[in-house]
Protein backbone atom coordinates (compact mmCIF):
# COMPACT_ATOMS: atom_id res chain seq x y z
CA UNK A 1 0.00 0.00 0.00
CA UNK A 2 1.54 3.11 -0.85
CA UNK A 3 1.46 6.33 0.81
CA UNK A 4 -1.43 8.39 -1.24
CA UNK A 5 -3.65 5.13 -0.57
CA UNK A 6 -2.68 4.93 3.28
CA UNK A 7 -4.00 8.27 3.65
CA UNK A 8 -6.89 8.13 1.87
CA UNK A 9 -8.17 5.15 3.90
CA UNK A 10 -6.50 6.47 6.82
CA UNK A 11 -8.65 10.17 6.46
CA UNK A 12 -11.98 8.40 6.05
CA UNK A 13 -11.19 6.21 9.20
CA UNK A 14 -10.36 9.57 11.00
CA UNK A 15 -13.74 10.73 9.47
CA UNK A 16 -15.67 8.32 11.50
CA UNK A 17 -14.22 9.47 14.15
CA UNK A 18 -12.04 6.75 14.63
CA UNK A 19 -14.80 4.35 14.70
CA UNK A 20 -14.43 2.28 11.20
CA UNK A 21 -11.15 1.31 8.77
CA UNK A 22 -14.35 0.00 6.43
CA UNK A 23 -13.28 -3.16 4.48
CA UNK A 24 -9.25 -2.82 4.73
CA UNK A 25 -7.74 -5.80 6.50
CA UNK A 26 -6.73 -4.36 9.84
CA UNK A 27 -3.12 -6.50 9.54
CA UNK A 28 -2.87 -4.95 6.43
CA UNK A 29 -3.89 -1.39 7.31
CA UNK A 30 -1.05 -1.67 10.76
CA UNK A 31 1.97 -2.97 8.19
CA UNK A 32 1.06 -0.18 6.30
CA UNK A 33 1.14 2.30 9.15
CA UNK A 34 4.54 0.66 10.07
CA UNK A 35 6.00 0.97 6.70
CA UNK A 36 5.04 4.47 6.85
CA UNK A 37 5.40 6.12 10.37
CA UNK A 38 8.19 8.22 9.26
CA UNK A 39 6.74 9.58 6.19
CA UNK A 40 7.89 13.01 5.86
CA UNK A 41 4.03 13.91 4.80
CA UNK A 42 3.14 15.73 8.46
CA UNK A 43 -0.68 15.41 7.45
CA UNK A 44 0.17 11.36 7.19
CA UNK A 45 2.48 10.81 9.66
CA UNK A 46 1.36 13.03 12.29
CA UNK A 47 -2.72 13.77 11.88
CA UNK A 48 -3.01 10.56 10.95
CA UNK A 49 -1.06 7.04 11.70
CA UNK A 50 -0.18 8.75 15.31
CA UNK A 51 -3.89 8.73 16.33
CA UNK A 52 -5.13 6.10 14.09
CA UNK A 53 -2.71 3.36 16.07
CA UNK A 54 -3.15 5.80 19.50
CA UNK A 55 -7.34 4.99 18.73
CA UNK A 56 -6.84 0.98 17.65
CA UNK A 57 -4.19 0.39 20.65
CA UNK A 58 -6.76 2.52 23.19
CA UNK A 59 -9.91 1.01 22.27
CA UNK A 60 -8.90 -2.47 22.10
CA UNK A 61 -8.92 -3.54 18.63
CA UNK A 62 -5.87 -5.67 19.06
CA UNK A 63 -5.69 -8.60 20.80
CA UNK A 64 -2.93 -9.01 23.36
CA UNK A 65 -0.48 -11.25 21.28
CA UNK A 66 -0.86 -8.43 18.49
CA UNK A 67 -0.10 -5.45 20.90
CA UNK A 68 3.19 -7.76 22.20
CA UNK A 69 4.28 -7.75 18.45
CA UNK A 70 3.70 -4.38 17.60
CA UNK A 71 5.83 -3.53 20.79
CA UNK A 72 8.82 -5.63 19.52
CA UNK A 73 8.24 -4.36 15.72
CA UNK A 74 8.56 -0.58 16.94
CA UNK A 75 11.46 -1.28 19.38
CA UNK A 76 13.22 -2.74 16.39
CA UNK A 77 16.30 -1.85 14.31
CA UNK A 78 14.05 -0.19 11.41
CA UNK A 79 12.20 1.45 13.77
CA UNK A 80 13.13 2.77 16.90
CA UNK A 81 17.08 2.90 16.58
CA UNK A 82 16.28 3.20 12.41
CA UNK A 83 19.34 5.22 11.15
CA UNK A 84 19.88 6.10 15.09
CA UNK A 85 23.64 7.40 14.10
CA UNK A 86 22.66 9.78 11.47
CA UNK A 87 21.81 13.63 12.72
CA UNK A 88 19.72 15.61 10.73
CA UNK A 89 18.48 13.16 8.22
CA UNK A 90 14.59 12.10 7.40
CA UNK A 91 15.37 8.66 10.11
CA UNK A 92 14.28 10.60 12.97
CA UNK A 93 10.87 11.17 12.08
CA UNK A 94 10.94 7.01 12.09
CA UNK A 95 12.27 6.82 15.34
CA UNK A 96 10.28 9.66 16.76
CA UNK A 97 7.07 8.19 16.00
CA UNK A 98 7.91 4.83 16.92
CA UNK A 99 8.21 6.02 20.29
CA UNK A 100 4.94 7.83 20.57
CA UNK A 101 3.52 4.38 19.54
CA UNK A 102 5.52 2.52 22.30
CA UNK A 103 4.29 5.41 24.58
CA UNK A 104 0.38 4.60 23.37
CA UNK A 105 1.35 0.56 23.97
CA UNK A 106 2.97 1.45 28.01
CA UNK A 107 -0.20 3.44 28.97
CA UNK A 108 -2.32 0.32 27.79
CA UNK A 109 -0.19 -2.39 29.67
CA UNK A 110 -0.98 -0.80 33.26
CA UNK A 111 -4.30 -2.17 32.86
CA UNK A 112 -4.03 -4.60 30.16
CA UNK A 113 -1.11 -6.32 31.25
CA UNK A 114 0.18 -7.95 27.88
CA UNK A 115 3.51 -7.98 28.71
CA UNK A 116 5.54 -9.88 31.07
CA UNK A 117 7.66 -8.33 33.71
CA UNK A 118 10.69 -9.40 32.13
CA UNK A 119 9.51 -8.02 29.15
CA UNK A 120 8.45 -4.40 30.38
CA UNK A 121 12.70 -4.97 31.29
CA UNK A 122 13.38 -5.40 28.14
CA UNK A 123 11.39 -2.23 27.18
CA UNK A 124 13.00 -0.18 29.53
CA UNK A 125 16.32 -1.40 28.52
CA UNK A 126 15.90 -0.29 24.51
CA UNK A 127 14.86 3.09 25.78
CA UNK A 128 17.79 4.00 28.29
CA UNK A 129 19.80 2.67 25.24
CA UNK A 130 17.84 4.93 22.98
CA UNK A 131 17.91 8.04 24.91
CA UNK A 132 22.06 7.42 24.96
CA UNK A 133 22.47 7.23 21.64
CA UNK A 134 19.79 9.71 19.55
CA UNK A 135 21.47 13.06 18.99
CA UNK A 136 18.91 14.65 16.36
CA UNK A 137 17.12 17.04 18.61
CA UNK A 138 15.16 19.20 16.17
CA UNK A 139 11.90 19.71 17.16
CA UNK A 140 9.99 21.44 14.25
CA UNK A 141 11.50 20.81 10.48
CA UNK A 142 10.25 23.10 7.94
CA UNK A 143 7.79 21.46 5.56
CA UNK A 144 8.18 18.10 7.34
CA UNK A 145 6.42 19.08 10.70
CA UNK A 146 7.88 17.73 13.95
CA UNK A 147 10.41 15.55 14.56
CA UNK A 148 10.95 16.26 18.33
CA UNK A 149 12.71 13.03 19.16
CA UNK A 150 13.01 13.91 22.62
CA UNK A 151 9.96 15.48 23.93
CA UNK A 152 8.64 12.29 22.12
CA UNK A 153 10.75 9.62 23.79
CA UNK A 154 10.20 11.76 27.04
CA UNK A 155 5.96 10.52 27.04
CA UNK A 156 7.10 7.32 26.41
CA UNK A 157 9.80 7.02 29.19
CA UNK A 158 6.59 9.00 31.71
CA UNK A 159 4.70 5.82 30.63
CA UNK A 160 7.35 3.30 31.22
CA UNK A 161 7.80 5.17 34.93
CA UNK A 162 4.32 4.47 35.50
CA UNK A 163 4.43 0.44 34.87
CA UNK A 164 4.19 -1.13 38.73
CA UNK A 165 6.52 -3.78 38.56
CA UNK A 166 9.90 -1.79 37.82
CA UNK A 167 11.98 -1.81 40.59
CA UNK A 168 13.74 1.10 42.37
CA UNK A 169 16.84 0.47 40.58
CA UNK A 170 15.24 0.70 37.04
CA UNK A 171 13.46 3.88 38.04
CA UNK A 172 16.20 5.31 39.12
CA UNK A 173 18.13 4.51 35.16
CA UNK A 174 15.44 6.46 34.26
CA UNK A 175 16.03 9.71 36.13
CA UNK A 176 19.86 9.32 35.86
CA UNK A 177 19.08 8.90 31.99
CA UNK A 178 17.03 11.93 32.01
CA UNK A 179 19.62 14.11 33.32
CA UNK A 180 21.95 12.90 31.39
CA UNK A 181 19.93 13.92 28.37
CA UNK A 182 19.11 17.22 29.56
CA UNK A 183 22.94 17.72 29.91
CA UNK A 184 23.40 17.65 25.92
CA UNK A 185 26.20 19.14 24.38
CA UNK A 186 25.79 19.42 20.75
CA UNK A 187 22.86 21.14 20.03
CA UNK A 188 20.37 23.42 21.95
CA UNK A 189 16.73 22.16 23.29
CA UNK A 190 14.71 24.87 21.93
CA UNK A 191 11.13 23.21 21.73
CA UNK A 192 10.22 22.82 25.64
CA UNK A 193 11.89 19.65 25.46
CA UNK A 194 12.55 20.29 29.01
CA UNK A 195 8.94 20.42 30.00
CA UNK A 196 8.39 17.07 28.77
CA UNK A 197 11.21 15.43 30.41
CA UNK A 198 10.21 17.05 33.52
CA UNK A 199 6.66 15.79 33.37
CA UNK A 200 8.69 11.60 33.59
CA UNK A 201 10.79 13.25 36.16
CA UNK A 202 7.87 13.85 38.47
CA UNK A 203 6.39 10.28 37.89
CA UNK A 204 9.57 8.60 39.50
CA UNK A 205 9.79 11.21 42.53
CA UNK A 206 6.47 10.41 42.87
CA UNK A 207 7.05 6.69 43.39
CA UNK A 208 9.51 7.31 46.47
CA UNK A 209 12.94 6.67 44.78
CA UNK A 210 15.92 7.96 46.99
CA UNK A 211 16.81 11.34 46.22
CA UNK A 212 20.00 11.15 47.35
CA UNK A 213 21.89 9.61 44.05
CA UNK A 214 19.83 12.40 41.84
CA UNK A 215 21.63 15.01 44.21
CA UNK A 216 24.66 13.21 43.54
CA UNK A 217 24.33 13.56 39.84
CA UNK A 218 23.39 17.37 40.11
CA UNK A 219 26.23 18.16 42.37
CA UNK A 220 28.88 16.96 39.14
CA UNK A 221 27.15 18.68 36.81
CA UNK A 222 27.33 21.75 39.22
CA UNK A 223 30.63 21.15 39.75
CA UNK A 224 31.56 20.59 36.09
CA UNK A 225 29.64 23.43 35.48
CA UNK A 226 31.92 25.77 37.32
CA UNK A 227 35.18 25.17 36.61
CA UNK A 228 34.31 25.19 32.73
CA UNK A 229 32.74 28.37 33.61
CA UNK A 230 35.72 30.85 32.07
CA UNK A 231 36.06 28.55 28.85
CA UNK A 232 34.58 29.90 25.64
CA UNK A 233 32.80 26.83 24.24
CA UNK A 234 30.01 26.28 22.20
CA UNK A 235 29.32 22.83 23.72
CA UNK A 236 29.18 24.06 27.03
CA UNK A 237 27.02 26.96 26.60
CA UNK A 238 24.53 24.08 25.15
CA UNK A 239 25.39 22.09 28.04
CA UNK A 240 24.97 24.93 30.69
CA UNK A 241 21.74 26.43 28.72
CA UNK A 242 20.03 23.14 28.49
CA UNK A 243 20.69 21.56 31.95
CA UNK A 244 19.42 25.16 33.66
CA UNK A 245 16.27 25.21 31.14
CA UNK A 246 15.31 21.86 32.63
CA UNK A 247 16.05 22.59 36.59
CA UNK A 248 14.03 25.43 36.62
CA UNK A 249 10.97 23.83 34.89
CA UNK A 250 11.55 21.12 37.19
CA UNK A 251 11.41 23.41 40.29
CA UNK A 252 8.50 24.98 38.74
CA UNK A 253 6.28 22.04 38.01
CA UNK A 254 6.97 21.21 41.77
CA UNK A 255 5.96 24.46 42.81
CA UNK A 256 2.81 24.92 41.29
CA UNK A 257 2.27 20.79 42.40
CA UNK A 258 3.45 21.37 45.45
CA UNK A 259 5.60 18.73 46.19
CA UNK A 260 8.56 17.52 47.16
CA UNK A 261 9.76 20.85 48.98
CA UNK A 262 13.23 19.60 49.98
CA UNK A 263 14.23 18.56 46.12
CA UNK A 264 12.96 22.32 45.15
CA UNK A 265 15.61 23.76 47.64
CA UNK A 266 18.19 21.83 46.68
CA UNK A 267 17.55 22.69 43.13
CA UNK A 268 16.79 26.87 43.65
CA UNK A 269 20.65 26.36 45.28
CA UNK A 270 21.79 24.64 42.19
CA UNK A 271 20.48 26.62 40.01
CA UNK A 272 22.39 29.74 42.31
CA UNK A 273 25.48 27.95 42.35
CA UNK A 274 25.35 27.62 38.48
CA UNK A 275 25.35 31.29 37.80
CA UNK A 276 26.85 32.49 40.03
CA UNK A 277 29.40 33.66 37.92
CA UNK A 278 26.76 36.51 36.78
CA UNK A 279 25.64 37.26 40.28
CA UNK A 280 29.39 38.20 40.60
CA UNK A 281 29.61 40.98 38.37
Amino acid sequence: MNGNELKNILTEFKNTDFQSIGTVDLGVLTNAMLTHIGSTDPELRDSLIYPSFAHLIINGRYTRPNLNQLMKICLDDNHLFFKVDEVGEDAVFTRSFSSLIIAVLLHVNVKNSFLTDDEVDEVAVKLLEYVKQEEDVRGFVEEKGWAHSIAHIADALDELAKQPQLEEDRLMEIALSILGKMYFDKDYLLFEEDERMVVPMVTILDRGIDQSILYDKIDKITKELQQNYSKNMKTLYMQRTNIKQFLKSLVLHLEVLDKHERLRIYLKQALKTINQPYYNI
